[in-house]
């Protein structure tokens, strides 16, 4: 044996090495050998077994920090992290380095070089460099990441850190660190993670050249060398060179051997018990993929490192340079399997596609950079590339593999041969191994050894040629599309000895595992045509390649191809070759044909056809006998087919017998034989069709198209032998029914190809005599000839005349409209409708377009009006007109009735997708038509469609009857297809004076005379003459014919400004509606003679908005000085002057109108006009208007009291009105009672008009005179003539003007009045209408005499006798329930006015019935009232709960029912959300929440009892959680949705300031319902918290929960703490026992009550979002009270606060009165003298019958014992 050669196994030695590694330092396994068998060993010469040294572990290297003694000259933050950096612990790594690169790198770069930090971190070079290998190598991606990340700065710093590191890395450093150092920097360079690798790539090239640079590191020749020594090394094993950069820690020496017999101690479990525990977190991949990684590095490290060679030092590429290429084990890369079959080790490149796919880029390299030096490593790349390639699973890797796979074998085709040279290996058996195949070769039986002997001299296949046609079997392993286009390539690479060595078939082998893809079915991949194009041509390549080399090769070579393994048995001459090429052309076409026309292979007939072309191209330039043999194998392939006896045809034959017909060169062989084949295709058609129609029998299924495909190919051929024209001219005659019925397409090729106009014209008028008189439908025959019209297939020349098929359509177009249509026949007729030539005569085709145009034009204005009508039948109608319109357009504009058509179309189009929902793709289809026909039609045409529109657009404007809001129709013209010019007050709403006639034609007095309580010229119904109104015709909406006017008229001139201006005359409508609307608004019951009472509140406010917005704009434009005479003196001389201006002329139009009708609509009409143009005027122009007005009294009194009125309220005051005044009132001098109510009514309308405001300074008339003024009153009262109450309530009005002047006149006027005031209200109600006017004025004279009684000393005297007396009439008049539909404005300013005068009502008038008689009062529209009803019902409930708490307290036999009033309870069971539509939505809500505050005033000042009572009431009834929190919640926008939630941070819940709040904005209602809510979080916390107990809304119940802890909680823990400090509650805990804390920081209150030296106490806690969550109640230990008897007071506070919603201060006097009075009565043990014992916290319970005194039990028993008797320590007798 030799010298050191172990006699051990090779496993033997494996097993011992890894024992051995427990000890020392783990040596990477030698990879897995694959044994032969002793079998092999003797048949076949061994593979080459490869020894892979492993890499020496390197000794642990000190760190620098200690050695070089850095660690003195660093920063101690430094040295820490620096440290770090040394730890396993990857998360500790991880850190160090980002402290390292923030806080000092960064920092250094920043700061800049005078920091000093430079120099710090130059110092730490040398420790960095010593981490870099074990950090650029770390298992950690991240760590990698870090670490590159921090090199890159490092180099990135100053020269003086860079010039450091270069330096150490050159001159201080070992050649082995240096080495190690470059080398991961190089594999970091190439890391599989792409942002490590760009990092460190990007320091490597910037920084590290072979040649000589400009960089800082450029290496020498020996550096090279170690770095390319390096990356072999990792190649081979990466295992071994991870374990060199991060050498283990040396292992602790073995004890000394003991003493013999001692027990030796345990052995140390090895690493591969140690496999089953989980990988530490620091590692985070496994062993077999950091060896991937490190390998895929390697590789990308080598294929840079060889581009670089050749560039900077192709010197050092030499053979012993490029030494480890010829290492098999190096290429086992490569192969995909465990055991590779060129080399015994195990794969480098198993289960790691990464590691195979670098190994391909880095042979590519290598072939491209080491040309001139691969032949000594052919024959180990031949053997690791053909038999790696063909097994390789991965698509990716095929990817990569294919480049450098197929430039090795154009540059080196030996390499086939010398696979099959290499020594063969079992490949379909696993390696066994040596310890179990020791079995003796004797042992076997001899039969078995002479058969190995004899088997041995036969050549076993190439193994990779074997491997090759797998390849192919399996459709190129699954990916054709890259594959097949190679295999030409691959073929022409392949000697013919491989192929001889193969079989004794080798071309038929190589053809069958072509095919065999297809028969396996490996080609049904997704895009099957495109890898069946790629199969069909490599087969056609690959075949004529085969055949011209088996013709041209040797003689050697064409033994090898013919007869393969036994070639050497047979000769071959030339003729066999030809044979054998004739045979294997033919069937292998015969086999295409068959795939093709089966379609087995799925490529395109164009694609085919052109591969066959250049195949059979190619076979006869090679051979024409080939070519003859490919061409008899298919012409008769295709004849077959179609000679049989279903005679189809594949359709594949048509498309590449023309494509022989016009590639193959005229007049050649392959021509001629075409067209021989074509005529014989062609006459064989042409019998199965006349077969086929002289059948009865149906043909098979796409028999007759094949057919007909096959004639329409070669239709030349067809009809250039006259015999055959004239069968098919007989057959198509004869046969015509049966053509059209079975083969139509027969039909269409006749007359596409019969060269006889007039035959082919006869032979129409034929079919289409036929079609009509055919039964049933037409849609099946019809169909193919409308297909074939649309497709341009029939001849142009066909026309229908007149005939039985005009009518079909007719009846057809008739079935269509009506609706009763199938879809089939609705098809047939929109084509025959786009080409009507060929089927409908001329006329008839005129007339079926006007019946459709008349049709859509009667059923179209019928959507307009009918929201029922359907839009189905419309969309056939559409498609229709459609087809005619882009079809037939100059023959549609010239029929009747489509200007009117396409009017409708615009309208369908651009107005009823507004209106209605309409079909989205009939919409688009009338846009379409419509902007057809207005850009493509004539002038004309466009004219009087546009005039049309504009006549539909005025007459659905008028119509009530129309579903069309005005301003839809305004919207429709704004439309971008509304390509006109349009003028909505000339072409859409009707002309000035149609407008004045509608307006006139309506009544002009209010409806209600309440409304003079809101507008003083309004006048009493006396003077009104009363009509009868009828209800209006009113649209969907409720707006009459002029409302919809009026309406669109507005949208119009708000939209146009300029036309505002300039038609100043419509004001006078859009005022006059206005009054129209504002007396619906006002009077809600009122009956309008120009709305309905369904219309919508929100419509009438949107039109009050609109019309004021106009004219303001119109009426604040600056008047030109003079204006103002100007127009007067035109009225005075009743003649227009042009320079009045259009406002002018309004004013002057609307006076002359006053002198002829004079009217009270127009007299208010003219007062708001007035109103606007007044703003600027002066004294002078004033005193002109007035003058004006009186001249007017006579003839247009209304128009002079709205003239007068409109000067004193907005002009400057003239002089003359004063004047005017004071003749008005003289002239009341001189009335006798019998005028009163007609001459004198008027005087008091025209006083009252004129009288200035009471608050100004205008005096309203002298005081003498005010007194005359009232003894006429008087006079006329006192009179025995009936006054009317029309007169009275003016005359009220006029003593509201007096009263300020005669308040220091003392006489019988005072009684007057007073009487006249008890009159009025006594006669009044609230539920009369026609009182409230008079009301009104009463109560502002009660008001007005309150206020100067106030601060007149003589008038208080006389009034308080009189006061009570109205104050109970007006009490009683607010009590006074009304219905809803009394409701109006006029009622709601009555009830404020009385509302304000009752609010401080005396204590004496109210009662605790007061509430439930009032109530209904917080239900008012008007805020106003609901704010004064308020505060008086405030105090009533108070009232109220006074009562409750009396009765609660009073023992009495029938005990009262305690509740809330029944009246407000059931304002609290309002649903808001039914209420949302009616336009009075925040005022309902305000007078709900109201009502609720008012329900939550009880509980003020309510026992504890009472509380109770009310709070169960309210928790039987469901009003929290059904009512209030979800109108609340509603309200505070928490329901989700569109609504956020209400913000509510910058707003104080606490107070709610009702003088402020005005009810008229979401804002101001979401403040009272946060008030009220935090209210009830106060009061009602339990009904609160049971809702959210029984939420199952868990959305909702987040939301309020996070909203009510967020904004609410806080401010009711503040209340609560806030009342247990108040010093009403300090009063009720007053007790020198009782101590009260509070902890506002912490939200706790603290009771404690003191007992001797001992504290009995209590903590209440309340939670953060307290009350959503209850309190805390912690105790301490209860000394002296029982267990159960404390228990029972916790949980009764509990109850109190929890769930009777008290407060804490309810619950801590509960406490407060149960400890007191516990310990009530109570004096000190005699012996002990202490209430409570020392000993066990009791009380003295135990008494002396004698005195009477009591004693602790235990003081007892220790008084007994000490003094040895059981004698009463005070007076000595007996206790027991």
């Amino acid at each position: 044996m030799a010298k050191g050669k172990s006699s051990a196994t090779s496993a033997t030695r494996k097993k011992h090495a890894r024992k051995a590694a427990a000890d020392q330092v783990e040596e990477p396994q030698i990879p897995k050998e694959k044994k032969a068998s002793k079998k092999e060993k003797k048949s076949k010469e061994p593979r080459k077994k490869v020894y892979i040294p492993p890499v020496k572990p390197a000794p642990v290297q000190p760190d620098p920090l200690d050695t070089l003694g850095i660690a003195q000259k660093l920063p101690p933050e430094l040295l820490v992290v620096l440290r770090r950096l040394a730890k396993k612990d990857s998360i500790t790594k991880r850190r160090a380095l980002e402290d390292l690169q923030a806080g000092w790198v960064e920092k250094a770069r920043s700061e800049g070089p005078n920091s000093g930090l430079l120099e710090v971190i130059a110092e730490t070079i040398p420790v960095w460099l010593h981490h870099v290998p074990p950090l650029f190598l770390h298992p950690s991606r991240r760590i990698r990441l870090l670490a590159v990340g921090l090199h890159a700065s490092l180099l990135r710093l100053p020269a003086e850190v860079s010039t450091r590191l270069f330096f150490t890395l050159r001159e201080v450093l070992t050649a082995d660190q240096t080495e190690c150092i470059l080398g991961s920097w190089l594999l970091a360079a190439h890391d599989v993670d792409r942002q490590v690798s760009a990092f460190a790539r990007e320091s490597w090239i910037r920084c590290v050249s072979l040649a000589a640079s400009s960089r800082p590191l450029t290496l020498d020749v020996e550096l090279v060398q170690r770095l390319w020594n390096f990356v072999h090394r990792t190649l081979l094993d990466p295992g071994g060179v991870y374990l060199y950069v991060n050498p283990p820690q040396p292992a602790a020496p073995n004890p000394p051997p003991g003493k013999k017999g001692a027990k030796s101690p345990p052995a140390k479990r090895t690493q591969d018990e140690d496999s089953g525990r989980a990988k530490p977190e620091e590692e985070e991949e496994s062993e077999g993929d950091r060896r991937a990684r490190l390998r895929m590095g390697a590789c990308g490290s080598a294929v840079w490192m060889l581009s670089a060679i050749v560039e900077g030092k192709p010197e050092i590429m030499t053979s012993e340079f490029l030494a480890p290429f010829a290492n098999p084990a190096l290429w086992t890369l490569l192969y995909h399997a465990q055991n590779p079959p060129f080399v015994e080790v195990e794969s480098f490149g198993w289960i790691q596609p990464g590691v195979r796919r670098a190994a391909w880029s880095l042979l590519q390299s290598v072939l491209e950079t080491c040309k001139d030096r691969l032949d000594p490593l052919i024959p180990v790349l031949s053997r690791a590339i053909l038999r790696s390639a063909w097994v390789e699973p991965d698509p990716n890797v095929r990817a990569a593999m294919w480049r450098p796979f197929l430039t090795f074998l154009r540059e080196h085709p030996k390499a086939w041969e010398l696979d099959a040279s290499a020594p063969k290996d079992n490949d379909g058996e696993d390696a066994v191994d040596e310890d179990d195949s020791d079995t003796d070769e004797d042992e076997r039986p001899r039969d078995a050894q002479a058969n190995q002997s004899t088997n041995s001299v036969a050549p076993a296949p190439p193994q990779a040629y074997r491997e090759f046609l797998q390849f192919l079997e399996l459709g190129c392993s699954g990916s054709p599309l890259q594959g097949y286009p190679t295999i030409i390539v691959i073929v022409s690479t392949i000697p013919p000895a491989i192929w001889g060595a193969s079989s004794e078939t080798p071309l038929n082998d190589f053809f069958t595992s072509f095919w065999a893809a297809v028969d396996g079915r490996a080609l049904s991949a997704l895009d099957r045509a495109a890898t069946s194009a790629a199969f069909f041509s490599a087969l056609l390549e690959c075949l004529t390649f085969l055949v011209r080399r088996l013709l041209n090769c040797s003689a050697e070579d064409a033994k090898h191809l013919l007869h393969g393994t036994s070639a050497g048995e047979t000769a071959s001459d030339d003729a066999e070759r030809r044979k054998v090429a004739q045979n294997l052309v033919a069937e292998q076409y015969v086999r295409a044909w068959e795939a093709l026309s089966k379609r087995r292979l799925r490529v395109e007939a164009e694609t085919a056809a052109n591969l066959i072309v250049k195949s059979l191209t190619g076979l006869y330039q090679l051979n024409d006998q080939l070519f003859s043999a490919a061409w008899d194998a298919l012409s008769s392939s295709i004849l077959k087919a179609l000679e049989s006896q279903d005679g189809t045809v594949s359709p594949i034959a048509s498309t590449i017998l023309k494509a022989f017909q016009q590639q193959f060169d005229k007049g050649s062989a392959q021509a001629a034989a075409s067209n021989a084949l074509v005529a014989q295709v062609v006459q064989c058609a042409i019998k199965r069709c006349e077969a086929i129609l002289q059948s009865e029998e149906p043909p098979a299924q796409g028999q007759v198209d094949a057919l007909v495909d096959v004639l329409s190919e070669f239709e030349g051929s067809v009809f250039s032998d006259l015999a055959v024209e004239k069968a098919i001219d007989e057959t198509v005659r004869q046969h015509l029914r049966r053509v059209l019925a079975v083969a139509p397409s027969l039909l269409l090729v006749y007359l596409s190809y019969r060269q006889d106009e007039a035959l082919c014209l006869q032979l129409w008028q034929d079919v289409l005599r036929t079609l009509a008189g055919s039964s049933g439908g037409i849609e099946d025959a019809v169909s193919p000839l409308l297909n074939a019209q649309d497709r341009g297939a029939l001849p142009a020349y066909l026309r229908a005349e007149e005939g039985d098929f005009d009518d079909v359509v007719g009846d057809l177009l008739a079935q269509v409209l009506a609706g009763s249509a199938k879809t089939s026949e609705v098809n047939v007729l929109r084509s025959i409708m786009r080409s009507p030539g060929p089927f409908v005569s001329e006329g008839s085709f005129k007339g079926l377009v006007e019946s459709l145009s008349s049709a859509l034009n009667m059923h179209i204005p019928v959507v307009w009006t009918d929201a029922s009508t359907s839009f189905f039948v419309f969309g056939v109608s559409w498609s229709l007109l459609e087809v005619l319109t882009f079809n037939h357009l100059p023959l549609l504009q010239t029929t009747e009735g489509s200007t009117a058509l396409f009017a409708e179309v615009f309208l369908f189009a651009n107005l009823l997708p507004s209106v209605r929902k309409t079909d989205e793709e009939q919409v688009g289809t009338a846009r379409k038509l419509w902007r057809t026909w207005m850009l493509e039609g004539s002038e004309e045409t466009r004219r009087a469609t546009a005039a049309v529109v504009k006549d539909r657009l005025r007459e659905m404007l008028l119509d009530c009857s129309s579903l069309v809001s005005p301003e839809q129709i305004l919207q429709a013209v704004k439309t971008p297809d509304a390509s006109f010019d349009v003028e909505p007050l000339v072409d859409i709403v009707p002309s000035e004076v149609s407008l004045d006639d509608m307006l006139d034609n309506l009544s002009a007095v209010p409806g209600d005379a309440s409304l003079a309580v809101v507008d003083p010229l309004v006048p009493p119904a006396s003077l009104c003459d009363e009509t009868a109104l009828s209800s209006p015709d009113t649209d969907t909406s409720g707006l009459s014919r002029y409302a919809r006017v009026v309406e669109g008229l507005a949208l119009h001139l708000l939209d146009d400004r300029q036309a505002a201006k300039a038609n100043a005359w419509a004001l006078r409508h859009l005022l006059a509606l206005s009054l129209y609307v504002d007396e619906l608004i006002q009077i809600p019951a009122s009956k309008s003679p120009v709305f309905s009472a369904a219309v919508s509140r929100s419509i009438l406010h949107d039109y009050i908005t609109k019309a004021r917005q106009v004219a303001t704009y119109v009426l604040s434009s600056s008047q030109d000085e003079g204006w103002h005479t100007t127009v007067v003196g035109a009225i005075i001389a009743d003649k227009q002057d042009i320079s009045l201006g259009p406002v002018g002329k309004l004013v002057w139009d609307l006076v002359n109108r006053g002198k002829r009708f004079d009217t009270v609509r127009e007299s208010r009409i003219l007062h708001t006009i007035l109103e606007h143009i007044f703003g600027s005027i002066s004294k002078t122009e004033a005193e002109q208007w007035v003058q004006l007005a009186r001249k007017l009294e006579r003839q247009a009194p209304h128009t002079s009291l709205a003239i007068v009125y409109s000067v004193t309220q907005y002009a400057p005051e003239p002089p003359i009105l004063d004047r005017y005044r004071n003749e008005l009132a003289a002239g009341l001098f001189g009335v006798p009672p019998s005028k009163a109510n007609t001459q004198g009514l008027w005087l008091l309308r025209r006083l009252a008009a004129i009288a200035p405001d009471p608050d100004s300074d205008i005096v309203f008339m002298p005081q003498p005179r005010a007194v005359n003024l009232m003894k006429t009153c008087q006079q006329w009262i006192t009179s025995d003539e009936d006054i009317d109450e029309d007169v009275e309530s003016e005359m009220t009005l006029i003593f509201l003007h007096l009263a300020p002047i005669l308040q220091n006149v003392p006489g019988a006027h005072w009684d007057l009045i007073f009487d006249v005031m008890e009159n009025n209200l006594e006669s009044s109600s609230l539920t009369e209408q026609t009182s409230l006017v008079v009301l009104s004025r009463t109560l502002r004279l009660f008001i007005a005499i309150q206020d100067l009684a106030s601060t007149n000393k003589v008038l208080r005297e006389v009034w308080q006798d009189r006061e009570n007396t109205c104050l109970t009439l007006v009490r009683d008049l607010v009590s006074v329930k009304l219905e809803s539909e009394q409701i109006s404005a006029p009622l709601s300013a009555c009830r404020e006015l009385a509302l304000q005068i009752v609010q401080d009502l005396p204590e004496s008038l109210i009662d605790q019935t007061t509430i439930s008689k009032m109530c209904h009062i917080i239900e008012d529209i008007a805020v106003g009232v609901q704010k004064m009803a308020y505060r008086l019902l405030h105090e009533a409930a108070r009232k109220y709960t006074e009562h409750m708490v009396i009765e609660a307290a009073v023992e009495s036999e029938e005990p009262m029912k305690i509740e809330l009033p029944l009246e407000l309870v059931q304002i609290l069971q309002r649903d808001l959300s039914a209420e949302e539509n009616t336009g009075f939505e925040y005022q309902h809500s305000s007078g709900y929440f109201l009502a609720w505050m008012l329900a939550f005033d009880h509980f003020a000042n309510a026992s504890l009892k009472v509380k109770s009572a009310y709070i169960e009431q309210l928790r039987d009834l469901g009003l929290v959680g059904e009512h209030l929190l979800p109108n609340i919640f509603a309200t505070l926008g928490l329901y989700g949705g569109i609504a956020k939630p209400f913000k509510l941070d910058i707003w104080f819940i606490e107070e709610l300031y009702l003088d402020s709040y005005s009810g008229d904005s979401a804002l101001s209602v979401g403040l009272l319902a946060a008030h009220l809510y935090y209210r009830a979080l106060l009061i009602v916390p339990s009904l609160i918290r049971n809702w959210l107990s029984e939420c199952r809304d868990r959305q909702l119940l987040n939301r309020v929960s996070t909203y009510t802890a967020a904004h609410f909680s806080p401010a009711i823990i503040r209340t609560e703490l806030a009342q247990v400090k108040d010093p009403d509650a300090a009063a009720e805990f007053t007790d020198e026992n009782l101590t009260i804390k509070v902890a506002n920081a912490v939200n706790e209150v603290t009771a404690s009550y003191a007992v001797d030296e001992y504290l009995l106490g209590l903590t209440v806690k309340l939670p953060s979002d307290y009350p959503l969550h209850g309190i805390e109640i912690r105790d301490n230990k209860p000394v002296g009270v029982p267990e159960d008897r404390w228990r029972a007071w916790m949980l009764g506070i509990q109850q109190i606060i929890s769930y009777r919603s008290g407060s804490i201060t309810d619950g801590l006097s509960f406490f407060k009165k149960n400890v007191s009075s516990h310990f009530e009565g109570l004096v000190e043990c005699a012996i002990c003298y202490s209430i409570i014992s020392a000993m066990d916290g009791s009380l003295p319970r135990k008494p002396c019958r004698t005195c009477k005194n009591r004693f602790h039990a235990g003081c007892l028993y220790k008084w007994f014992n000490s003094s040895h008797s059981s004698s009463c320590p005070l007076c000595r007798s007996e206790i027991i």
